[in-house]
């Protein structure tokens, strides 16, 4: 896998890079919506450190939690601390963390192994975000792709059942991607 080959130290620099991004990103989400993030596993970009620098500024922030077979909604939190492990040892939000409404999410990062530059991507296989983003209430999320530069490719097979992202968020920058 070409992100387990970056190197700790250049990995470090392209975290920070994208922290920054994600920041200024995320800033740009109105009043009252909340950003969605992830807790990171398996070497994805950790977002731990924009999560926090969030919270501490005030924003409302969401993570998934799966709730059951093929089910997962964003739940609302006001602390890391409040993680914990969830369905595949995944950090996620608590049982008595509240669900957050589909329409009150401005933007969601979403992680993966590999994204395409037409905003295909590959995941861990259990479809759990292409099920979220197909609810007619989550079309109006803006869906951000994280990742390495490493970890873009020229093309990814598509399955009729797949969400592609909007953007991909990487080191660089924010990139649109192709239709």
């Amino acid at each position: 896998m070409r992100r387990a080959a970056i190197l700790p130290e250049a990995r470090r620099r392209q975290e920070e890079a994208i922290w920054a991004h994600a920041r200024a990103l995320a800033s740009d989400v109105p009043a009252g919506q909340y950003v969605g993030l992830y807790a990171a596993v398996h070497g994805e970009v950790d977002l731990a450190p924009v999560c926090e620098a969030l919270l501490a500024a005030g924003a409302k922030v969401a993570l998934p939690r799966v709730e059951g077979p093929a089910h997962m909604e964003f739940c609302a939190i006001a602390s890391l601390a409040e993680l914990r492990a969830g369905a595949y040892g995944i950090p996620a939000p608590g049982s008595d963390a509240p669900r957050i409404a589909p329409g009150e999410l401005s933007v969601v990062l979403v992680p993966g192994l590999a994204f395409a530059k037409d905003g295909t991507r590959l995941g861990y296989g259990g479809g759990f975000y292409d099920r979220y983003f197909k609810r007619p209430e989550a079309g109006g999320i803006r869906r951000i792709g994280v990742c390495f530069v490493e970890q873009i490719a020229e093309t990814l097979p598509r399955h009729p059942h797949d969400v592609r992202v909007h953007a991909l968020l990487t080191e660089g920058g924010l990139v649109p991607c192709l239709a």
